[in-house]
Formats: structure tokens, C-alpha cells, sequence
């Protein structure tokens, strides 16, 4: 609903609103008062004897009229933003901690991973009533991506332009603001030797084309996910052991290294060089518990994103949650110019 309203100055009358968003509008009737009752939607009304709008403040026995004028009343666009990824492994399972997170921490942009609904069972109105719009693209039980946003987001584009694997939801693009976003969930490859890592090889190929085609270095983007790769012995437990598995592969890390040369960098390693800090554990291993994990969800960005990047963390707080997720947020505030 928030989609609608947001790109008119003028906004739209209840009735042409409940014309232009169809079987959408009654659900969205409540959400529209918890708006108003926040402050976030101003309602314009004809006074007897008046033939301008004038407008209505809230109360406990507000209504709306058919004829009444309502505006989404945008938060103003700020230089310094907060952005998180967090692959939640199901977004219905995972609903109420995330709306609890939400709250909590208040991120300006989120990408989420591994949602694992159909479009049609997206949480939309959930987020709307958080204060987030959200544009994602889903599949049952498996994979799935979003990104939610306080401000409006544009230029929004699913999957690979060229239509690798449409089948597959595991990449949104989109530009919030100054900002390029790119949200990404790059396949785990089981093993070596099996199809699915070559399948990962040609997923990661085309994310390099994706971003080399589309974008400059000198744009500040974003690069956002669940990659699923370990960078370096300071990323996972028992480097040694693991080295050539997959996560911790040769393989990836050339191609990691194939972003680095194009021009993105690692935002957390700005401010973190120190071992031992992850972002996914293994439940079946009680890894959580042992600190047997693994720093493989990133949020990379260009140089004005780098040097704009204040702060960097992976709040571990949430994995204590009950019901929690195997992985924890990445967040970072970002100023740019």
C-alpha cells in the first residue's frame, strides 16, 4: 500500500487508492489506520462549507471517508544509513523474531536470505506495519530473497538479466536513495566433486558479469548476502582441516578475489581484523555453543561505500533468541556523500 502512496506529493483519495490496489485494500485498511494513528499518513477532508481539504488529526474515533485525500508521509532521507543482511532460514518461522529485531535495532536497509515462501505468502503487510517496504522473490520451501527498506526502493530487478536459472530466487537488485544494493544468496556446493558446486562456480561467473555489466566502480553499490564463502583462516574454525572443502575452496576464493580487483571490499575486515568472529553455526554440531562457525554472510561495497562505512558488526546477541536462526546479522552504517 505504501508503494502506492508514496511516489504522489498529492496522495489519492480512499476511493481511487481502493481502485488501484484491488483485492489489496481491505487487508490494508487496518494498516492505513495504524499509519494515521503514528503519524505516518496524513488524511486531507472537504469542511462543511469549505471546498479545500483540510487536514484530520487522529483520534480513537477516527474514520475514513471515501472522498478523504491520504499521504504517506515519507521519513526524510539521511546520509547516514544502517544496513543489515541476514539469511533468517524462513521467513514464517522466523517472523516474530525478526519483527522484534526490527524494532530493536531499527536498520535502514535489510536483505534477507533464504526466505523460503511464494510471493503470495510474503509478510508484506507485517513489514508495512514496521515501518518497511519491502520487494522480494520467493519459491517454496527453498531459497528465496527480499529486501526491506524504510525508504522507498527503485530500479528493483530479480534474477540475472540474461535469465540464468529464473527458476532459482536467489538474487534482487535494487537502488535505495544514493545507494546500489545488491542481495545475494550464492548456492553451498554440497562437495567438490558434486554438480552442485559446479553449479555454484557458474552462479558465482555470472554475479561477476551481473555487476561488471550494470555497474561502475565509482558507484556506491552494495553487494549484500549469504555467499557462502569463508575469505580467509580467520573466518572459520580449523582452517587447515578445512581448506579445499567447500566454503573454504580455492575455487572461491579466486573469485573473491576477482571482486577485490573490480573494486569491492570486505566492509567488516575495515574494522575487524581480529579471528574468531562468525556469522553461521552448524545446529546439528551445537556449534553456537563451541564457537565452531563460520563468518560466510557479507556486505562488500565500492570504495565511496568503504570509505563512507563507519562501523561494521554481527550482532550474536539474536542467535540467543529462542527459535533463532543458524545465522546472525551483519550490520553497517554507512555516511554517504
Amino acid at each position: 500500500m505504501k508503494d502506492l502512496l508514496h511516489p504522489l506529493k498529492e496522495g489519492l483519495t480512499l476511493e481511487e487508492l481502493r481502485h488501484l490496489s484491488g483485492s489489496r485494500f481491505q487487508d490494508s485498511v487496518p494498516w492505513l489506520y495504524d499509519q494515521w494513528r503514528s503519524g505516518n499518513l496524513k488524511v486531507l477532508r472537504f469542511s462543511e462549507n469549505s471546498s479545500s481539504r483540510n487536514p484530520v488529526p487522529y483520534s480513537n474515533r477516527a474514520f475514513f471517508l471515501p472522498d478523504d485525500q491520504v499521504q504517506f508521509i515519507l521519513p526524510a532521507e539521511s546520509s547516514h544509513q544502517t544496513v543489515a543482511t541476514w539469511n533468517v532460514n524462513s521467513i514464517r518461522i522466523r517472523l516474530p523474531l525478526l519483527l522484534e529485531w526490527l524494532q530493536d535495532k531499527a536498520p535502514d536497509i535489510v536483505c534477507l536470505q533464504e526466505t523460503k515462501v511464494e510471493d503470495h505468502q510474503f509478510p508484506v503487510l507485517d513489514l508495512q506495519s514496521a515501518g518497511y517496504h519491502s520487494v522480494y522473490c520467493g519459491q517454496k520451501s527453498y531459497n528465496g530473497v527480499a529486501i526491506l527498506s524504510r525508504l522507498p526502493i527503485d530500479e528493483v530487478h530479480y534474477g540475472f538479466r540474461d535469465g540464468f536459472d529464473a527458476s532459482e530466487k536467489r538474487m534482487i537488485r535494487v537502488k535505495i536513495g544514493k545507494l546500489h544494493v545488491i542481495n545475494l544468496y550464492v548456492p553451498q556446493g554440497q562437495t567438490p566433486d558434486s554438480p552442485k558446486f559446479a553449479y555454484k562456480q557458474e552462479f558465482l561467473n555470472h554475479v561477476l558479469d551481473e555487476i561488471q555489466q550494470n555497474y561502475s566502480p565509482e558507484a556506491s553499490l552494495l553487494v549484500a548476502g549469504d555467499y557462502n564463502i569463508a575469505p580467509d583462516h580467520r573466518d572459520l574454525t580449523f582452517a587447515d582441516q578445512r581448506q579445499g572443502m567447500v566454503s573454504f575452496h580455492p575455487v572461491e576464493h579466486a573469485w573473491l578475489k576477482k571482486l577485490e580487483s573490480w573494486g569491492l571490499k570486505d566492509l567488516f575486515r575495515k574494522h575487524h581484523a581480529e579471528s574468531g568472529l562468525y556469522s553461521w553455526w552448524d545446529f546439528r554440531t551445537r556449534g553456537f555453543e563451541k564457537n565452531d562457525g563460520m563468518r560466510i554472510d557479507h556486505l562488500w561495497g565500492t570504495a565511496s561505500v568503504l570509505n563512507g562505512c563507519e562501523s561494521s558488526v554481527i550482532d550474536v546477541d539474536v542467535r540467543h533468541k529462542p527459535q533463532p536462526s543458524d545465522h546472525a546479522p551483519v550490520l553497517c552504517t554507512l555516511s554517504l556523500p
